[in-house]
């Protein structure tokens, strides 16, 4: 294998997103449909993270992926409230991009 070193793949913030993605996607095939959504909110959380890490956030990311954090379970007791949240989130990345 050449390049970077297995221990150092395996390490990299990138690579565990994209384990994270791929196991997903592979759990998604018997899970309830809403799990799909929660993935991937959960996927956009760990995509801030990796941001942060490298240097690539200001406030209003934080602040984003702290309002996914907290209401990102909303799932297992409100499908409503979490649907609700979800647009939530698209309305604050719309004020982020604007």
């Amino acid at each position: 294998m050449t390049g970077i070193r297995k221990e150092e793949l395996i390490n990299d913030p990138h690579f565990k997103l994209l384990s994270f993605l791929i196991s997903s996607a592979r759990g998604c095939v018997y899970e309830p449909q809403l799990y799909g959504p929660l993935r991937l909110i959960d996927a956009a959380a760990r995509l801030i993270d990796v941001m942060e890490a490298e240097g690539k956030i200001n406030d209003d990311l934080r602040r984003l992926r702290d309002l996914i954090r907290e209401k990102m379970y909303l799932l297992m007791h409100d499908e409503e409230g979490f649907i609700k949240f979800l647009d939530d989130v698209s309305r604050e990345l719309a004020k982020i991009i604007k």
